[in-house]
């Protein structure tokens, strides 16, 4: 039998074939793993901002000024710590450190012991909403949730809110 009628593959075709392989299917893995590491941070994300969004949704239902006493800016007596439930007006919620998440009871919510949440209030310039205004006549307030997990910020969530 001559080498013209043989069949088959050499050895060299199938070492060629196999690496050609190997390079899709490392290729292939590398892509799927990628997507997953991208799936994870994208559900942290999402995570993230409905965590801001829920604190925004409970500030904006509380009044603007406290029903019970005169308008102090923060938390008036009785009003401590993270147990949110006493808070009663919305710049009670300023300096709040959430960390880890909890309820309105101060209880850690479930599933969310590695995130946090920082609320900082300020009274903002009203010509340049970017500046402090420390002189405590502005009625234009900056808003700013903060969502970390293990420390990395994951979403931030600003608004203005103007008061009478």
């Amino acid at each position: 039998m001559s080498v013209a009628e043989q069949k088959g593959l050499s050895l060299l075709e199938v070492l060629i074939a196999s690496a050609i392989l190997s390079i899709l299917v490392f290729g292939i893995v590398q892509s799927v793993g990628s997507l997953a590491m991208e799936t994870k941070h994208s559900r942290d994300r999402l995570t993230a901002s409905l965590l801001a969004s829920g604190l925004r949704e409970e500030i904006l239902s509380k009044p603007l000024r406290d029903p019970n006493q005169p308008p102090v800016f923060g938390k008036e007596p009785g009003e401590y710590g993270n147990v949110r439930i006493y808070f009663d007006d919305r710049d009670d919620y300023d300096g709040l450190e959430d960390n880890p998440v909890t309820d309105l009871k101060g209880n850690p919510m479930p599933g969310m012991e590695r995130y946090s949440r920082t609320i900082k209030i300020l009274r903002v310039s009203e010509d340049d909403p970017q500046k402090e205004d420390k002189t405590g006549i502005s009625r234009l307030f900056l808003y700013t949730v903060v969502v970390r997990k293990d420390g990395a910020e994951q979403t931030r969530l600003e608004w203005l809110e103007a008061r009478p």
